[in-house]
């Protein structure tokens, strides 16, 4: 059975890990995306976003970049070497355009600086997937 596409407004049929060390942070951005119909599972370490990615389809990854122990750039990393590839946003507080720069090399496709508007964060995680579901198909 093919999935419905995913449009701007609606995030239903998709699967999103976010990752963040901020609690507060992860719960709004988690019912932010729920509230759109996603199936949204939340990680506060890149440890346990490595365990939720083992069990769990993800349809695309949206992490901080400043972690504990792991940052979001090697979790991306780790998540890329055993998996067909997702697509990855970076959502962070840090504006610096070498970071961005390192992030873009790291592989995520996109780089949102906190705080970020929600219709447009929506519209990027509608847009990254439907892209890789158009790749994929």
């Amino acid at each position: 059975m093919q999935e419905a596409p995913v449009t701007k407004t609606s995030l239903s049929n998709v699967s999103i890990l976010c990752v963040d060390n901020y609690i507060d942070s992860l719960e709004l951005l988690k019912l932010s995306l729920e509230l759109q119909g996603a199936q949204v599972y939340a990680a506060i370490s890149a440890e346990e976003a490595l365990r939720i990615f083992a069990t769990n389809r993800i349809d695309i990854l949206v992490s901080d970049l400043a972690l504990p122990q792991t940052d979001g750039i090697a979790l991306l990393k780790a998540v890329r070497k055993h998996s067909p590839p997702i697509p990855a946003v970076a959502l962070t507080g840090i504006s610096d355009a070498a970071v961005r720069e390192k992030a873009t090399a790291a592989g995520f496709d996109r780089y949102l600086v906190k705080p970020v508007d929600e219709d447009k964060l929506i519209k990027v995680i509608s847009d990254l997937v439907a892209k890789n579901r158009k790749l994929s198909a």
